[in-house]
């Protein structure tokens, strides 16, 4: 771990395990959920498994049983919450494109209003997928007394988008599983509600059309699509890491982000690649649990949903904080005061590095800083190093003629001692 990293995640305190579920990699061949659970409210007492093998929440994690966890969550205190939200409580509204929101649920309380279904009738504040409903909690889930769940941008307003029922192959076989269109109708809509923090916690390995021109319409209204750089999928070669970009996060427009594990370490359960721009905790996260109170989630790897949700949420806060910038200027202020070893440079791991809150609040954008594209000033051009030129010496004429003339008396000089000396010598003979 980098210098930078211990100093973000090593004066943490250790998170309490408690029971928690196992979620599976997302099918990325579709716009499926990073991680997901179907489950039917009404009619089963755990959440069914999702597309690809996963393990159902143990106990205390039950449909129809409410349970809290007295820990607040781990990336709290991992990411300095305390002090960014004495700056901002992300007082905006936030859509949430993905599978609802059981809105039933006692941490949100005033917190989800009624939005839109595109797959059945209704307002989107329903969840059988139980995904939507622990990203919401991520983002907006007010405090409950007994519970250390709370939302990291908790004055925000939950608007539900559901474009899909859950991943299983029974709601693709009956066109209700994710989408591409929908989900582009769902940021459309989003984005005619004047909604300017669009969560999009899904991931596509191809370029759609529909989906491209609906984040391109979004960024025009003003709004930021925050979305999942992806993770690797379920029978991938373990033997080769998955570099292919998803979409919507490979859209400029959008904000990619990805997850490293509890301990801030790149995460191999996610994918590295050149769309890569931010990262923040995915894994151990403790959050609502349909209507019944608190589970933890990605407890045996990272997931690029939940750090997707945890980035929605601070953007809320950027957001609420600079209500005048554009969603280019947000997105600079995220990517330019991440954590990174070197700031000039992204890594396919990492990106620009992992998020820094409080950094971002507090940043002003003076032109000066190292790193990505600034939406404002022009690239800092590197100086050149000054050529120093040799100045020329004056040339000293006098000196060698000194020199010559001193040579010549001292050989003179020497010439008369030893005349003198010769004579003295045969003086004495005679």
């Amino acid at each position: 771990m980098t210098r930078v990293k211990k100093a973000l995640f090593g004066s943490c305190a250790v998170l309490a395990l408690f029971a928690s579920t196992a979620i599976p990699a997302a099918n990325a061949d579709t716009p499926t959920p990073e991680s997901t659970q179907s489950a039917s409210e009404n009619e089963h007492s755990q959440p069914k498994a999702g597309n690809g093998p996963s393990k159902a929440p143990e106990e205390p994690c039950q449909i129809g049983v409410d349970k809290w966890l007295a820990q607040a969550p781990s990336a709290y205190s991992l990411l300095g919450m305390k002090e960014a939200l004495e700056l901002s409580r992300g007082n905006v509204r936030v859509a949430l494109v993905d599978s609802g929101v059981a809105a039933g649920n006692a941490h949100f309380k005033d917190a989800v209003e009624p939005g839109v279904d595109l797959v059945e009738s209704g307002d989107g504040r329903k969840d059988s997928s139980g995904h939507g409903t622990a990203i919401a909690g991520q983002i907006a889930a007010r405090e409950v007394s007994g519970s250390g769940v709370v939302g990291f941008a908790p004055q925000s307003t939950i608007v539900p988008v559901r474009v899909y029922v859950d991943s299983s192959d029974d709601a693709k076989r009956a066109g209700k599983g994710p989408t591409a269109a929908r989900t582009a109708d769902g940021i459309r809509w989003a984005a005619d509600q004047g909604i300017r923090v669009i969560v999009v916690p899904q991931s596509l390995t191809s370029d759609d059309v529909a989906l491209r021109t609906a984040t391109q319409y979004a960024h025009s209204k003003g709004a930021l699509v925050v979305a999942s750089a992806g993770n690797v999928e379920q029978n991938a070669n373990s033997g080769s890491q998955d570099t292919a970009v998803r979409f919507p996060a490979g859209y400029p427009e959008a904000l990619s982000v990805t997850a490293v594990d509890a301990q801030g370490n790149p995460s191999q359960s996610v994918v590295h690649g050149t769309h890569v721009e931010i990262a923040a905790p995915g894994a151990q996260i403790a959050t609502t649990f349909f209507a019944n109170g608190d589970c933890m989630f990605a407890a045996q790897g990272a997931s690029t949903s939940y750090a997707t949700g945890y980035m929605g949420a601070i953007t809320a806060l950027i957001a609420a904080r600079y209500p005048d910038e554009t969603p280019d200027q947000w997105k600079y202020r995220l990517l330019a005061t991440a954590l990174r070893s070197s700031p000039s440079q992204r890594t396919a791991e990492e990106g620009w590095g992992i998020v820094a809150p409080f950094n971002a609040l507090n940043f002003v954008n003076d032109g000066t800083m190292p790193g990505p594209q600034n939406p404002i000033y022009p690239p800092i051009q590197k100086t050149a190093n000054p050529v120093i030129v040799k100045p020329d010496l004056p040339v000293d004429t006098t000196t060698p003629r000194r020199l010559w003339a001193l040579g010549i008396s001292g050989a003179g000089l020497t010439i008369v001692i030893a005349v003198l000396l010769i004579r003295r010598l045969r003086a004495k003979d005679e």
